[in-house]
């Protein structure tokens, strides 16, 4: 995905802030991360306000911490107000959003293990093409029967939306990786639609061979 993130957090939070910015730079995004990005002889403030003014997706890390600070305060009310900027508010410990972020669902996660599950809903509404292909991806990577399965339940509400050439695509890295297509549940229930619609874009040995995969589960 060619975008910028902001990454805003209080700096009790700045690890998890940390762990965000390596699950985003992952998949490609750069993401300003105020405590490691701005070297001490700047002026912090005109650097975070031109930072956030660069930036296409904004993170906030909510936590009891982040509304008592101003500052953060002022970074969300800039997001909200940006009509061109998606909003990803991740809660750290239960904490809704608030003020001007108030009208955005916030997701709660772990703050000792923030993954890219954590984001994905974000990308799809920031980029949706982008994030089809970020999720394509992972569940091309699976390393595992049951990570497979979970990956592709990810994707299955926005399979309508797909295009032709991303459900092609969709089924080819799912025909390169045994530990999708032997997946039992992408093997009987996830695959075989897909197949029948759209077997016919792919090449007569990779349809055959999906075909021949599922009838195993079938």
């Amino acid at each position: 995905m060619d975008s910028l993130a902001f990454l805003s957090y209080q700096t009790a939070d700045k690890a998890a802030a940390a762990q965000v910015k390596a699950v985003l730079s992952g998949v490609g995004i750069s993401a300003f991360l105020a405590h490691e990005d701005i070297a001490v002889s700047e002026e912090w403030r005109l650097k975070i306000l031109e930072e956030i003014g660069k930036a296409s997706i904004f993170v906030g890390l909510l936590s009891k911490n982040y509304f008592q600070s101003p500052w953060c305060v002022q970074e969300s009310g800039i997001a909200a107000y940006r009509s061109d900027m998606t909003v990803i508010p991740l809660s750290l410990d239960g904490t809704i959003p608030q003020g001007f972020i108030s009208n955005f669902q916030s997701v709660k996660v772990d703050p000792d293990r923030i993954t890219i599950r954590d984001l994905i809903p974000g990308f799809l509404k920031h980029d949706f093409s982008a994030g089809v292909e970020l999720i394509t991806d992972l569940i091309g990577r699976s390393g595992g029967f049951r990570s497979a399965e979970a990956n592709f339940q990810l994707l299955l509400p926005h399979v309508p939306k797909m295009t032709d050439e991303q459900i092609k695509v969709l089924l080819e890295r799912a025909a390169e990786n045994n530990q999708v297509h032997h997946a039992s549940l992408c093997a009987r229930d996830y695959l075989p639609p897909l197949l029948k619609s759209h077997g016919h874009l792919l090449k007569r040995t990779t349809r055959s061979f999906l075909k021949k995969v599922c009838a195993q589960y079938a």
